[in-house]
């Protein structure tokens, strides 16, 4: 359109020979001869659109006759054709300063006007380059990952143009990226009231629907800490992984925490009183289990790379299996609900998992686990509150003497907090020892202040005791007469309780059958243990900030 208006501005207006300047002081001096030839060529020239020799010319006529009002308009006119803006509004000046009512008054207002366009066209050049500059910076540091410096362009961009929907939208994201879903629904909420698009609003529609959903399952959901899965608050354990439990309203779950005053400290004893030793239980959360594993996005995306840089794979966020670069692998085979076994195609062990819906949340039926190199197999009920209501654990000792041990626990509550536990334990040894049969009962309590936070937990073995019910055979005979040298067949081994159960000899150690309560994992953290013979009674004592 500018270049347009300049056109018909050289065309109406090209000076010639003929006219006469109109200051008196000008029209005194005749033209010259070379001036003359000056503007003819310089009009010529424009004719045939050759700006830049044209405004030549007339710079030559200008240094031979300064100041004639034709030529001076004529070469603002090529000036600003040539995009040289400033140069123009000079000629335009001088012009207006000697002949404010010049023959080509009305032009040269015309020329002006299109200078000023000209002008407010280069500040929003300016300004746009600016913008997309912002927008070229931002994009860059979002792929880079310095979302803090991202959003900060963006905001800067919205600072310069309140209304453009682009620079909001680009800050939701950010926002969503930086886990404040809060803000990043706020800014999505902003850009469709600036969207003039409908396309583009539904699409952002989904997105808050996505985000609303997040912030739900902020509230009421925590993650798995191995795998990531978003578990319900109240899940026991994760469904994909069988990590937990995640008991986050219990007591013994939320009696480490991390922070200055806080302590937990487990006392062991013999059976005769004498003192064992102390051990400083770790902190196991910040804060309050819930706090600890409390959902976000963040939270999920960091627990889920950690285990990928781990070399564990998912589908999705379903964790699939681990392998190395020397071939080692584990396959976790998912069923369509949960984990049902655990495969290790190298070794060939396989753990089986069986379990049952209860609302939103899975309930183990069945367990394998390993715990030290020691695998073991727990079958658990439940009562109408999904609380655990007995658990059995069957295992075939290979740090004793290889007897296939059953353990059951039975838990008591009150006001919905485990207030005991009745541990037993039992197992026959075979036909060439003397069919030995061993039983042992433990017992242990809680207590809690008036915070209901666990202030002591102690466990007590009440009996341990064992029957060889015939005679050993061969080698195991003298073996047995070694380990019990009172002992008589059919009648209780004495002083069990203070040797513990010994139940043979390998080279010059005495192997034993120890009271293993780690199986027991899902009552209480604090007290799983294996406890050494002759160790009969312990207690944990917590402090708190």
């Amino acid at each position: 359109m500018i270049a347009l208006l300049f056109a018909a501005a050289l065309a109406q207006q090209a000076p010639a020979p003929a006219p006469a300047p109109q200051p008196a002081a000008t029209a005194a001096m005749p033209p010259s001869e070379e001036f003359v030839k000056a503007v003819y060529f310089g009009k010529k020239f424009a004719d045939r659109k050759d700006y830049a020799a044209a405004y030549t010319n007339y710079a030559k006529a200008d240094a031979l006759q300064p100041d004639v009002p034709g030529v001076l308009y004529n070469m603002g006119v090529l000036l600003a054709r040539a995009g040289r803006f400033s140069e123009a509004q000079a000629k335009v000046d001088r012009y207006n300063q000697l002949f404010p009512n010049g023959a080509e008054k009305a032009l040269v207002m015309k020329l002006q006007l299109d200078l000023e366009f000209e002008r407010e066209l280069q500040k929003k050049r300016q300004a746009d380059e600016e913008y997309t500059g912002l927008f070229t910076r931002g994009r860059f540091l979002f792929s880079k990952g310095d979302l803090p410096a991202a959003l900060k362009l963006f905001q800067d961009a919205e600072q310069q143009r309140p209304t453009d929907p682009a620079a909001v939208f680009n800050q939701a994201v950010v926002y969503e990226h930086l886990g404040d879903l809060a803000k990043a629904s706020e800014r999505f909420h902003r850009y469709e009231e600036l969207e003039p698009d409908a396309t583009a609003k539904s699409s952002a529609d989904q997105r808050i629907l996505g985000i609303d959903s997040e912030m739900s399952d902020m509230k009421t959901k925590i993650v798995c800490p191995f795998c990531g899965w978003r578990l319900p608050i109240g899940a026991l354990w994760c469904p994909h992984c069988w990590h937990g439990p995640y008991l986050t309203s219990q007591a013994p779950w939320n009696s480490r925490p991390c922070g200055d005053g806080a302590t937990a400290t487990r006392a062991t004893y013999y059976a005769d009183n004498r003192f064992a030793k102390n051990d400083s239980l770790p902190c196991l959360f910040t804060g309050t289990m819930l706090d600890a594993l409390r959902y976000t996005p963040a939270r999920q995306r960091q627990v889920q790379e950690a285990r990928k840089a781990e070399g564990w794979t998912y589908s999705g966020d379903v964790i699939q299996g681990w392998h190395d670069r020397q071939g080692n692998e584990i396959r976790y085979v998912q069923g369509a609900d949960y984990l049902e076994k655990i495969v290790s195609p190298s070794g060939g062990d396989v753990l089986l998992f069986a379990a049952h819906r209860a609302g939103d949340i899975w309930l183990l039926d069945r367990e394998d686990q390993v715990i030290d190199g020691q695998k073991y197999t727990s079958h658990y009920l439940f009562d109408a509150q999904n609380r655990i209501a007995g658990q059995q654990v069957i295992y075939q000792n290979a740090a004793g003497c290889n007897d296939v041990i059953t353990m059951t626990a039975v838990p008591s509550y009150a006001n919905d907090q485990l207030s005991a536990l009745k541990i037993r334990g039992n197992y026959t040894g075979p036909t060439v020892q003397g069919s030995p049969h061993a039983e042992w009962e433990a017992n242990v309590t809680y207590a809690y202040d008036a915070h209901t936070r666990l202030t002591k937990e102690e466990l007590a073995v009440a009996s341990m005791t064992k029957t060889y019910q015939e005679k050993a055979y061969g080698m195991q005979r003298q073996e047995i007469a070694t380990l019990y040298p009172d002992m008589r067949v059919r009648k209780p081994v004495e002083r069990l309780l203070t040797t513990g159960d010994r139940c043979g000899i390998a080279g010059g150690t005495i192997l034993n059958n120890e009271i293993d309560l780690r199986p027991f994992y899902a009552f209480s953290p604090n007290l799983a243990m294996t406890l050494p013979p002759g160790v009969t009674r312990a207690a944990v004592s917590f402090t708190y900030p």
